[in-house]
């Protein structure tokens, strides 16, 4: 029997495992309402409803309309609450290469943030297009995670050409966030992970059909699958619930809840 599992059947926090959320968001969105409290204070308390550590956070505004201030937003959050809250430094490719490789330094090597993150489908521009170059190339030669956005057939984002980025920048960590989306685009990002070593599953997702997690496990390996929630998006609680009653090892849940994400961003 599941120890994790039993403890979330139980209604049982888990406080005595390592969990790491590694694809959260902040603040409000621009075309529906996010309920509750989508700032810093009632993020911890939702992490606190269920056992979750960290975060690795990039606000919605750097997203949408702003990723400067963004930026900013998560920089002052880890400020005030180191160890609760790591961060991405979002860059928007429709913007100057001097101005994003500027912002890399800023937020990342003299600042905080300690990934990349990409939203090729809001920013309505390719993953793999020039105005993304700048920002590939720091992931390099630092070896820093970069997660982006993923979807079934999108033309910006869609699972199947991160294998030739990935092949491109062999040193980054790319993070496929949503597993591609839809049960379809679930299909295109295990083919994906599994033609290249250095594509990672993020389960977050708004439709997980039961079962996904198995076959990731089974398929791409329990070392290239990282927790994510969309955290405040969604609730928190269905994801823990999600790994904990999958029919996988405790051993391969505590790498997925946690230990690979700490691991991957050196946390």
């Amino acid at each position: 029997m599941s120890m994790l599992w039993e403890a979330v059947r139980q209604g049982r926090i888990l406080a005595e495992e390592l969990i790491i959320d590694c694809h959260t968001h902040m603040g409000p969105w621009f075309n529906f309402n996010v309920p509750g409290n989508p700032w810093a204070e009632g993020m911890i308390q939702a992490m606190d409803t269920c056992g979750i550590q960290k975060v690795i956070c990039m606000p919605h505004v750097a997203i949408a309309t702003d990723y400067l201030w963004g930026n900013r937003i998560i920089e002052k959050v880890i400020k005030k609450h180191p160890d609760r809250f790591a961060g991405y430094c979002t860059v928007n490719p429709n913007y100057p290469a001097a101005e994003i490789e500027e912002e890399l330094e800023r937020a990342i090597t003299n600042g905080p943030l300690c990934a990349i993150k990409f939203h090729p489908s809001a920013h309505a521009y390719s993953a793999d297009g020039p105005g993304y170059e700048p920002a590939w190339a720091f992931a390099q030669e630092y070896g820093l995670p970069l997660l982006s956005h993923t979807w079934e057939n999108d033309r910006f984002c869609h699972p199947m050409m991160f294998v030739e980025l990935g092949k491109k920048y062999p040193d980054v960590p790319i993070l496929l966030g949503h597993t591609g989306g839809s049960p379809g685009g679930n299909e295109q990002a295990i083919e994906a992970a599994m033609q290249w070593h250095n594509l990672y599953c993020d389960l977050t997702a708004s439709m997980s059909a039961n079962g996904l997690l198995e076959v990731l496990v089974r398929r791409v390996g329990a070392d290239r699958i990282v927790f994510g929630t969309d955290m405040p998006f969604f609730d928190c609680r269905a994801k823990i619930g999600f790994v904990a009653h999958a029919r996988i090892p405790d051993e391969d849940k505590r790498k997925i809840l946690g230990l690979n994400t700490k691991r991957i961003f050196g946390l």
